[in-house]
Order: structure tokens, then sequence, then C-alpha cells
């Protein structure tokens, strides 16, 4: 573990290995094989190649490869020729690529032409289709490519121009591109002192020498790859296997094949191992440590992965924002310590836990976790007002997840403060139930958001998807839950899905999932008239349970309504609905049932006071109103006016709101829309 007054250069560490151990091995792929020596020496030319461009320190250089050894090699000359590294993840689309390399103005960039390392998408193509819209870049270079306007990437090996490294290590090194909470790209800063002393400290934690062999599973393009993998390795004189595109098969095979000794990954890398058919404990007998970390890390795959592939599991917690390791378990932690926490800060890292006002909170108290230390990056490239919002004058990093730090020390992630559920005052975090719905048997992936509701602020709506030929019965689920969980974080609504949305980083697309769910459900549906005077006589409403006001308003329909109907279903009403005399107490307790949403054969027919009053979508469809079947699900847009009946493959598009009517239902409804007017009338 270096300390403060001895920092190291990304270049210099690799410089520093090769003095150490000339010829043991570093970089494994397939027949390619480079010892410390001659990835040093790869280095220094190829680092004067990249002078000879025209390229200078402080210029940008993008890396679009695999995990393969070219990319190690780029990032090590890269840092000698002082230019700063912008990676850019394999999965990401042709236009996504453009978007970073326009923003970073990188002059050059480094890929290879196989379409089936970018998931099918021709990448060198579309760079050269495009070169207009990247102003900034000035060479395109591949490593199996002759096309016209493209570089060989054996020509960089010709250059013959001196290199003196800087050596400032206080210099930015790589801009890694996380996704902030807008969703939209932000390029992180992360200077040479904070990769290289946070990769030693990793490599300290899991006590790795140069007699390890780590997997490159996770991909190099990301801070997990980065630091904890590559410069790790490099640290303590290990050598690296490039594993390109992760899968289990290839995983157990490299594993068992070359001895590997230290796997890093995340959560589901590990499960999916565990499941594959070739899975066998005897084929992991080499495995002796390694991180699982960037996502929630459930107990039970935890105790698996310990247990059936007999490695030291140490589990941790970092973002890209602090390049990333934050806190690790350390292998002689006990085992709550080391399977329930992500245990405790990097030497050299600061901590704390603030509430909503900025205040420090004490050990055992729950609020966003900060960061403050050496690993902090130095800001989002060119977006000082990105930076702002999560680096303070003092400069703690606010993560934005939520954290707990026990009076001993370990940290508990508790979850994304945007993804906390509130529902009726009780603030529940997703995480934890998605872990106990994945454990279910027959289900292959879950989430969990909430949903608007007007009694409880939030519902719980889990989605799920079965695994092919698998029966879930949603009984047997939700009693499998109410057995883990407490009662207020049983989901109150349980959709199934033949796929969950995801981003291309491959993380739940929540802000998308829970715009889907927000209104579907089954359909109820009323041929005559509901909520009249002669059904809701002020007599029979004593009572102030709003489900039970709700029984009364659709007891002419069907008396049982309430009873049967769950949360989120949707009301298709052939004729009149909500107009009678009843105004206050017919809307309340209609969404109190849990309503989403109206569908009725003619607006003009819907005394909308009723309904749009309290923000609640009524859709003009005619052919909906006669295509949709009691019981039917659907799923309904109401900003695009679209309705899907998921049961019979159908859609309809409904008639646009009037203008009025649609500023009334996107400020919540006529009451909130009266205050906005008259707010705005008095300004």
């Amino acid at each position: 573990m270096p300390s403060e007054a001895s920092p190291l250069t990304i270049d210099g560490l690799l410089r520093r290995r090769a003095a150490v151990d000339p010829e043991r091995p570093f970089l494994i792929h397939g027949q390619q094989r480079f010892t410390y020596t001659q990835a040093d020496q790869a280095a220094d030319a190829l680092a004067s190649g990249l002078l000879q461009l025209g390229l200078s320190a402080g210029d940008r250089l993008a890396v679009l490869l695999p995990n393969v050894p070219e990319f190690v090699l780029t990032l090590f000359a890269a840092a000698r020729a002082g230019l700063i590294l912008v990676p850019i993840s394999i999965r990401r689309s042709p236009a996504e690529a453009l978007a970073r390399l326009t923003k970073t103005g990188a002059k050059a960039i480094v890929l290879q032409a196989d379409p089936s390392a970018y998931h099918g998408a021709d990448q060198i193509g579309n760079l050269l289709d495009h070169r207009s819209e990247v102003p900034d870049l000035q060479h395109v270079v591949a490593t199996d490519d002759r096309r016209a306007g493209v570089l060989a990437w054996e020509q960089l090996f010709k250059g013959d121009q001196a290199v003196e490294a800087p050596t400032d290590p206080q210099r930015v090194a790589v801009i890694v591109h996380t996704l902030g909470s807008s969703g939209q790209p932000r390029g992180a800063m992360l200077t040479h002192t904070a990769l290289v002393r946070n990769a030693l400290g990793v490599a300290a934690t899991l006590e790795a020498s140069r007699d390890d062999v780590f997997l490159g599973a996770v991909p190099f393009s990301n801070a997990f790859g980065l630091t904890p993998t590559i410069l790790a390795s490099v640290g303590c004189g290990a050598s690296l296997v490039c594993l390109p595109r992760f899968s289990a098969w290839d995983a157990l095979a490299l594993i068992e094949s070359l001895g590997v000794t230290v796997h890093n990954g995340v959560p589901t890398m590990f499960a999916l191992e565990l499941q594959h058919a070739t899975f066998d404990s005897a084929r992991c007998v080499s495995l002796r440590t390694g991180i699982m970390s960037g996502a929630a890390c459930p107990p039970d795959l935890v105790r698996r992965v310990r247990d059936e592939m007999g490695m030291d599991l140490i589990l941790a917690y970092g973002l890209t924002e602090a390049a990333p390791s934050v806190t690790m378990t350390r292998l002689n932690d006990g085992p709550i310590t080391r399977t329930e926490t992500v245990g405790r800060p990097m030497d050299g890292v600061e901590l704390k836990v603030i509430g909503p006002e900025g205040e420090s909170l004490a050990p055992g108290q729950e609020g966003e976790l900060c960061v403050r230390g050496y690993n902090v990056m130095a800001g989002y490239w060119e977006e000082p007002e990105a930076t702002r919002q999560v680096l303070d004058a003092e400069h703690w990093l606010h993560t934005g997840d939520l954290a707990i730090i026990d009076p001993d020390g370990p940290v508990r992630i508790l979850g994304r403060k945007d993804e906390v559920i509130n529902r009726g005052g009780f603030k529940i975090y997703p995480g934890p139930i998605e872990m106990v719905l994945r454990s279910f048997p027959g289900i292959k992936e879950a989430g969990v958001v909430g949903v608007p509701d007007t009694i409880y602020g939030e519902l719980l709506c889990a989605c799920v998807v079965p695994r092919p030929g698998s029966d879930v019965r949603l009984e047997a689920l939700l009693d499998f839950v109410a057995q883990h969980l407490p009662s207020y974080a049983v989901p109150d609504r349980v959709l199934f899905f033949d796929a969950l949305p995801r981003t291309r980083a491959g993380t739940l697309w929540r802000e998308y999932l829970r715009e889907r769910v927000r209104i579907r459900g089954r359909v109820w549906t009323f041929g005559k008239n509901v909520d009249t005077d002669a059904i809701i006589p002020a007599r029979r409403c004593n009572t102030a349970d709003p489900r039970e006001l709700a029984k009364y308003c659709m007891e002419d329909a069907d008396p049982e309504f309430v009873k049967k109907m769950r949360r989120g279903d949707i009301i298709v009403a052939d004729t009149n609905f909500g107009c009678g005399s009843s105004r206050e107490v017919a809307p309340i307790s209609i969404k109190a049932a849990g309503v989403s949403a109206v569908i009725a054969k003619s607006f003009a027919r819907i005394f909308f006071r009723n309904a749009i009053n309290i923000g609640l979508p009524i859709l003009e469809c005619p052919e909906a109103v006669d295509g949709i079947a009691q019981g039917d699900e659907i799923e309904v847009e109401p900003a695009l006016g679209v309705i899907r009946d998921l049961t019979r493959g159908t859609s309809f598009q409904a008639a646009p709101y009037p203008p009025f009517l649609q500023r009334i239902i996107e400020r919540g409804g006529l009451l909130a829309y009266v205050e906005e007017r008259l707010a705005e009338r008095s300004a």
C-alpha cells in the first residue's frame, strides 16, 4: 500500500513491475502471451506511435475494445504518452459511442472491426460514415481492419519518437462515463494517484501476490475492470487472463484450464456460473478469492459462492466517481460482516452519512453516504454544474446511495436515494425484495418499483420474469415473500413479463419500468350507470374507510368488485361513469379502491368532474370498449392515448384529450390546476 509520499502513475506501475518481474507472464489471451517486459516494451512503442500521429499530452484517446490485450496495452501507452484515455463500453450503440467521442473531443480511437464484438454493430463503418459529426477525431486505429481511412494498429509500433512520460501523478489519467440520475452520461475524471493507489489497496486487501492469476471477466472499460482487475494485477505482479465477452461456460473453462485464483465479478456473473449445466465444484479448486460488487449482493448467493466455488469471497462497495473502491470486507472478518455488509473503508478514505438537511448522522443512523479521499474524482468532464451537484466545497462526494455505518465500522448499503419507495410512511428499498423474489423457484428476474397511490402515497409493484417452462403461482410467490419480509414490504401488485427493460449497461431501467406499470392491470367492465344518488345516499356513507365507500359506489354494477379487484385495475365503461351528485365521495372512493384509469365509449358521457378532479385518466375509445373483455390485462399510456390489450395482443388509439383537459390531467387534477392558475395570477 503506497503512502501519500510515494504516489505512482499508471505507466510507472507497469515499468516498476517489469523491473521486478521481467519474465513473469502478464497478459494471457488464447495463444497471445505478454510477459511484463514485453508489455512494457509494447507500451513504449505504442506511446511513441501515438505521439508521432501528432497527439500531445492532455489529448483524449478513446478505446472501444473488448477485454483483449490490446486494451491493456493502450491503457499503459496512453499514460506513458501523457494522454487521457476515454474507454467506451462495447455495449454502447454507435450513436452512444459517437456522443462520447464528441463530448470529450477525442483525437484518436482504437477499436476492432469485427461486428460480433459490438453485438452486431459496425462501429468502424459508423465512424467513417459520421466523421463530420466528430470534428476533433483525426485518427481511427483498428487492430484488424484495412479499409480506407483506417490506420492499422501495427503501424503505430513503428514509431521511434523518444517518450518521456509526464511525472505528475495528480493529472487526469482516464475519463470513465457513468450515468447520472438524469440518465445522461457524465465523464468522471480520475487521476493517476486515485487509480493506482486504489488498485494497490485492493491488491493488499485480497492479499494478492505474483503467484495469483486474475480472471479479466469484468469489462475493462468500466472502473471495476480498470482498477481492481487490470491495475491490481499489475500492482502485485499477477497474471491476467483476458475474457473478451463474458459467458459462464468460457469463465468456468478458463478458471479450470489456467488455474485462475482471483475472480472479480458482479453478482449476476457468479449466479450464472453456479447455474450453468457444466458447473462442478471440482472445476474451481484453483480459486482463492475475488470481489463481488457492482450491484446488491444477495447473502444466499454469497454463501453459495463460498461453499460451492470454494473461494474466500470479498464484498465491496464502490462507484465510478471514486476510482472505484470505497469499502471492502477483509479475509479475516466475521461471518455477518463478510456476508451482510460491504466492509470498512479503504485506507485513506473517509466516510460519513448525512441527513436531509446535510447534517452528519451518528453511527447506526440511515442517510446518504458521502466519501472523501485520494480516490474521489477531479470532477465531471466539462460539466461544472453537474460536478457541483455531487462534490461539495469540502470535497465530499455525495454518492446518492443510502447507507448505515455500524458503530463498529462496517457499512450497509440500503439502496439508491432516488429508488426509495414510501408506502404509507414506511421507507422500502427495492433491493432486498428483489433478492427474495429471485430466490423463489421459477423466477429468473425481478424488479420492484413504486407506483403512485392516493391513499398510501406509493404502492409496491413487483415485475417478475419466470424461467422458461416454470409454473409460478401468484399466491405461492406472495406467501414466500411474506415469510421472508415484513408485511409492509410484500408487493401490492405482481406483474409478469417476458423480459425486464434494461439500460445498455445492463442495469434495470427503473424509470421506464415504473412508467410502464403505472397504469397496467385487469379490466372491469360496466355497462350501466354507477355512482348515482340512488346508490350512495348520504345515510349509507357513515364510514371513513375509503374502500367501504368504493364498495357502495360500485354495488350497482358488482357488489363484490372491491373485494375482487387488485390495486391498479382499470375500468372500461360502456355508458356513464361517476355522473351522480355524490361528487365529493365518489371520485375519492373510486381512486382509493385502486382504479388507475377509465376507458370510455364516449367521453361526452363521462362527467369528468368525478374522475379528472383527482387526476384519474379517462380515455375515449369505443373500439377498446368493444374489443376488451372483463379480466383482460391491459396497459395504458395516457400521454400517447395508447391502450394495449396484453391478453389478446391488440392495441387501440384513444381520441386525444381536449387541450384544457390535458392541462388538468398533467397537473394532477382540477384542484391542483386551479391552485396553479390562481398562483400565476397573483404573481
